[in-house]
């Protein structure tokens, strides 16, 4: 939804999440084997909390407006929501994609969908709220795929690394030791790895989509299977060594808002991803 920049004319920016592409086969762990955009827009929205009921429906117009108008999962996005906090993700193929700054607009025009569309815009006028936006893309070499993976993930677990100047190598061979341990201790959840491109400079990205809080805290979190195969040790050595590498970095869970995310479900297998 990133050309919503340009039609929203100031009143909002939105951005939207699909699947990663290619398979590292000189990695040392399992990449995701996955086929899909290669980037993805991310704009991150600070909403004030009166405002966040509102916002939520603002965003959910647009998922009605899309389904109207017939978007294919070409078009598509995914919300993930941190209490006030909302962050829009939005896969596209290549960075030709902002050559056409009105292509997402004329999915909309002359389709049922395009009224809907305005009167949403309009709705965005009076929220408080503030936002920010950058683009990253996929780095398969240092991501993870277990055996099994989660299906329909409730919670995405985000882990920003800033890496310090100059460090960028020292921060990959960290993440290949990391990823190793994680490949050998059996590590129930995928771990999608991404780079910054525009907008976030020495951003590394990881992201676990997982199931619930009590399974991912709990029996099937990272401690437990580093503590059930004796790795604890090792990964912390390395988490340290890692934060010297780094100028910043956070954490944090976000829970999955299907009300706020349009992605045809009969389409996402065969979505190539848009141009």
């Amino acid at each position: 939804m990133r050309r919503t920049i340009t039609a929203f004319a100031c009143l909002v920016l939105v951005a939207a999440v699909g699947q990663g592409n290619a398979l590292a086969q000189d990695a040392e762990y399992s990449a995701p084997e996955t086929a899909g955009p290669q980037y993805r827009e991310i704009t991150e929205f600070e909403v004030s909390p009166g405002d966040a009921a509102a916002f939520e429906m603002t965003i959910e117009k647009i998922v009605s407006a899309a389904e109207l108008a017939g978007l294919s999962a070409d078009f598509g996005w995914l919300v993930v929501r941190d209490g006030s906090d909302f962050t829009l993700v939005y896969p596209f193929e290549s960075m030709a994609y902002f050559d056409d700054e009105e292509v997402w607009m004329r999915q909309f025009q002359g389709t049922p969908g395009e009224a809907t569309l305005m009167e949403a815009f309009g709705d965005f006028t009076g929220l408080n709220y503030s936002s920010a936006s950058h683009v990253i893309k996929v780095n398969p070499e240092h991501s993870y795929r277990p055996a099994t993976s989660i299906e329909n993930p409730s919670y995405v677990h985000v882990v920003r690394n800033w890496v310090a100047p100059g460090q960028q190598e020292a921060h990959s061979e960290n993440t290949v030791k990391l990823m190793a341990i994680i490949e050998e201790i059996g590590f129930p959840y995928e771990v999608y790895a991404f780079e910054g491109v525009i907008g976030d400079g020495g951003l590394r990205s990881y992201v676990i989509p997982f199931d619930n809080m009590a399974s991912f805290y709990g029996d099937n979190s990272m401690g437990a299977y580093l503590a059930q195969h004796e790795k604890a040790e090792e990964w912390e050595a390395l988490l340290g060594a890692r934060m010297k590498l780094l100028r910043d970095s956070e954490d944090f869970d976000a829970e999955v808002v299907p009300g706020m995310t349009y992605m045809p479900e009969a389409e996402i297998a065969d979505a190539g991803g848009r141009k």
